[in-house]
């Protein structure tokens, strides 16, 4: 049966985007839809990205607005490490620029970008039907392939009764101006009782802006978790002048599937999220360039069954899928250490030797790397085993993380 279209991409994030232009590269009929109607707002996202995930994007440094080099971690109890310094390790970007730049690249490519909302999908006849919205008006059409790249709460997903991942972070960001002792360090606050389940954060933009946000993965509310952050470091927060602020949710671990027949989920629909940061712009273009490659390898077959496009999972989770998983389990240990245990981890970073370390093996997009370094060397076992000691779960967690990937 002939469709509307070869694939309908729903999500104009990086993840859609990028799947679109390299799908519409093959020379396959793409539509994309995005329900906003300017890419990339509202901005959801800190902007934080690796010079790696530039080279990932193809796109130059137009979108960039500030260079950064280190992180300052500060516990509630005032202790304080500084990490890294001297080369630049990650850049705050123009969000908005970056996004509508990766949608001009898909649609120069050849994809047709469709200004409306996916309200439902479903199979039918071995393809899928897509209802959509726009201004209040009607309208469906088949494609014989749906790419779900619409966020945490994908509609794609559920319409196709595709489990979303179960643990999440509910975060708020402010974007202001604020004078920060050193404009090419991050703030990161981490603790229990300042952000139950998460961190909070504090980058800067370049000439006196910055972008703060704090999460939890609890009942609390992030705007309460905010007002501690503030109240807890007055010095630092002194001055501070919000212009917006904005809310979002941050998958943490993997969806059960991301793929079925006729389907395939990329980004945060598929949990493509760094669980130890909440990073998700590096791993959406990773997965996605994953995606086209199943999509295409599917429609030139003309087998868009689950089975055949099981090889877009597998493809993904072996570039990045063992470093989010890692992640994730020493993610778990932070979580099962108490607030004094975690100031004596912060306490322990400030040597010399783990400094050291840190500078020279720090990578957002990797963390696990260096963490698992910091975490064997002859510095750090002695505070180790005195926690682990302690907290069994946490100890068991961080074994987890030393252990092979499952294939």
């Amino acid at each position: 049966m002939q469709t509307d279209c070869d694939v309908a991409v729903v999500g104009a994030g990086p993840a859609g985007s990028r799947t679109a232009r390299n799908l519409a590269r093959e020379g396959y009929r793409v539509r994309l839809l995005e329900e906003h109607r300017r890419i990339g707002v509202p901005s959801h996202c800190s902007g934080l990205i690796s010079p790696r995930t530039l080279k990932e994007a193809e796109i130059g440094e137009d979108a960039i607005l500030h260079r950064l080099t280190g992180a300052f971690v500060h516990t509630q109890d005032g202790t304080e490490a500084a990490l890294g310094g001297g080369q630049t390790r990650a850049v705050a970007i123009d969000r908005v620029r970056w996004d509508e730049t990766l949608c001009e690249q898909a649609v120069r490519a050849g994809a047709e970008l469709v200004r409306a909302r996916a309200v439902h999908v479903e199979r039918e006849n071995g393809h899928v039907r897509l209802q959509t919205q726009t201004d209040g008006h009607g309208s469906s059409f088949t494609a014989r392939l749906v790419v779900g790249a619409d966020g945490t709460y994908s509609r794609v997903a559920r319409s196709l009764g595709m489990h979303a991942p179960r643990e999440k972070a509910y975060n708020l960001g402010v974007e202001g101006r604020l004078v920060v002792p050193r404009d090419d360090f991050v703030h990161v606050f981490v603790g229990q009782k300042l952000a139950p389940g998460w961190f909070g954060w504090i980058i800067p933009t370049g000439e006196n802006g910055v972008r703060i946000g704090i999460g939890c993965s609890t009942a609390d509310k992030p705007i309460a978790c905010y007002r501690r952050l503030a109240d807890a470091f007055p010095r630092l927060f002194a001055g501070m002048e919000p212009y917006r602020m904005y809310g979002g949710t941050i998958p943490l671990n993997f969806a059960p599937r991301s793929y079925g027949d006729n389907v395939l989920l990329v980004g945060d629909a598929a949990g493509q999220v760094k669980p130890f940061s909440g990073g998700g712009i590096y791993t959406s273009l990773v997965a996605a360039r994953h995606a086209a490659q199943a999509a295409t390898e599917a429609l030139r077959a003309d087998d868009l069954s689950a089975r055949q496009l099981a090889h877009y999972e597998k493809a993904w989770k072996q570039e990045i899928g063992r470093e989010l998983l890692r992640s994730l389990r020493i993610r778990h240990f932070g979580l099962a250490l108490r607030d004094s245990q975690v100031e004596r981890v912060v306490r322990a970073l400030q040597a010399g030797s783990l400094q050291a370390l840190a500078a020279r093996h720090g990578d957002i997009d990797y963390p696990s790397r260096v963490l698992l370094r910091l975490a064997r060397s002859a510095p750090a076992l002695a505070m180790l085993g005195w926690v682990m000691a302690r907290r069994p779960l946490a100890a068991w967690n961080l074994l987890r993380a030393h252990l092979p990937f499952p294939a």
